[in-house]
């Protein structure tokens, strides 16, 4: 429940914009908070609908479901396989917005605060083979999470970094679409985690505020003249929402509406749109779509940088290898040396990467899926989980009992001949497994993905 006197500040802030029935929003805060999945529409299998009870679609997503009771997620071997990402019903708006633009076909996308991944999974999903998704984010445990969810989905179109928002200056005018969910009070879903009020105050409201602004003055120079902002929030408050947009709007860019149905519950405000749990299934949420029509950068600082203090990052051409009968190639992906890992990119990424050499100073995490590393005698867990693996790989299909063994890296009884097997459970991919003898395999199922706590 939430405590009276942060109630009250949220409603003043919220009335500043939009008159809300303050009776039904305060009784919402009793009620459960919606379940909701986005399917991997590039792995789906037959009967998850009944392994899932899933009840009805999320009306502003496709390929996206509430569930009628929250199952124990980690004790299913398909979120490992990349089935499915779990996520709140709000954060999925961002496939109706990417649906909406009418973008190109080669867009290249910015999530630059993407941890744990939802929206860049999203997009993703969105994008085509000729199209380019960067997910980032500044925290160097949050980046490995990001980087684990994507691999999961499967594709290679993808980089994966941890970095500063200040190391993609080098790379400005290069993104025709950014996305920067902000870090926020996180008040929108105080419902669903009770224990954030602890931080709750006008003066955290204030910092906060304050904090997506100097993000954004690191931001707004890296997006093109005419290219494309989406601001969202996990927060009710307008200082952090309206307010911020409002700033935006005075820094050289316009507002791009949507045309919402009015049955989906969506409140338009006077900036950008809001989610309201009496009104959506969903937590709260605040979302914003902008285009850039000025240049006003100059009001901040400038990004001059010099190539000589970035780090090039260079394709190479890949070396003999075991192994490339394992990948089923199509027209759109490569395989490239990148460093010390022989890589499954897009030709969207290699031919981006070879114009005119790659500076970049942050650290990236993954470029495409890697196929092996050049030290290594077995394809890598990352090429495992995607969606180019060949028929002709020998399998193995699991019941759920030892693909669970197999996640945790506990044994578990094997008949079958000696070889490298992909370890399967209901036909999705979970990983590399090289049987020995009878009683005898080494399961390459990385220890730092292993079930934990069961």
């Amino acid at each position: 429940m939430i405590k009276s006197e942060f109630f009250d500040i949220i409603i003043k802030s919220i009335n500043r914009y939009y008159d809300i029935n303050h009776k039904e929003f305060l009784y919402s805060f009793n009620e459960k908070p919606h379940i909701a999945i986005k399917v991997n529409p590039y792995k789906k299998i037959n009967h998850l609908f009944d392994l899932l009870h899933i009840s009805d679609e999320v009306s502003w997503c496709s390929d996206a479901y509430y569930l009628s009771d929250r199952p124990d997620f980690y004790k299913d071997p398909l979120l490992y396989a990349g089935a499915y990402y779990v996520m709140d019903p709000a954060s999925m708006f961002i496939d109706y917005i990417f649906k909406n633009l009418q973008l190109s076909n080669d867009i290249k996308v910015l999530d630059i605060a993407a941890a744990p991944g939802g929206k860049s999974i999203i997009v993703n999903s969105n994008l085509s083979n000729n199209a380019v998704l960067w997910s980032n984010d500044t925290n160097s445990n949050r980046a490995k999470t990001l980087n684990y969810n994507l691999i999961k989905w499967g594709r290679a179109n993808n980089i994966v970094s941890n970095a500063k928002i200040s190391d993609f200056h080098s790379l400005q005018n290069q993104f025709d679409l950014v996305i920067l969910d902000a870090p926020c009070t996180g008040s929108g879903f105080y419902r669903k985690y009770e224990n954030w009020q602890e931080h709750f105050s006008i003066e955290y409201i204030k910092r906060c505020a304050n904090r997506q602004k100097e993000i954004l003055k690191d931001l707004i120079p890296i997006i093109p003249l005419y290219g494309y902002l989406i601001y969202s929030t996990c927060s009710y408050t307008s200082e952090e929402n309206e307010d911020i947009a409002k700033w935006l709007i005075s820094h050289g860019f316009e507002e791009v509406h949507l045309s919402i149905p009015d049955q989906w519950g969506i409140i338009k405000s006077k900036y950008g749109y809001r989610f309201f749990p009496h009104l959506t299934k969903s937590e709260g949420f605040y979302y914003v779509i902008l285009r850039k029509i000025e240049n006003k950068q100059s009001k901040f600082q400038n990004f001059n940088y010099n190539k000589k203090n970035q780090s090039s990052i260079r394709l190479q051409a890949p070396p003999h290898i075991d192994f490339e009968n394992f990948i089923d190639f199509n027209d759109e992906i490569e395989l490239k040396k990148i460093r010390q890992n022989i890589s499954l990119i897009s030709s969207s990424i290699a031919k981006w990467m070879d114009w005119k050499g790659f500076f970049f100073n942050g650290k990236v995490l993954n470029v495409g899926t890697t196929f092996i590393h050049e030290n290594k005698k077995i394809p890598s867990p990352q090429f495992a989980l995607s969606i180019y693996t060949s028929n002709s790989i020998p399998q193995l299909h699991l019941n759920i009992s030892d693909a669970l063994s197999y996640l945790q890296k506990k044994s578990f009884k094997l008949n079958t001949d000696k070889g490298i097997y992909l370890v399967k459970y209901l036909n999705l991919a979970l990983g590399w497994i090289k049987i020995i003898d009878d009683d005898r395999f080494n399961n390459y199922f990385p220890v730092d993905w292993r079930i934990i706590n069961m």
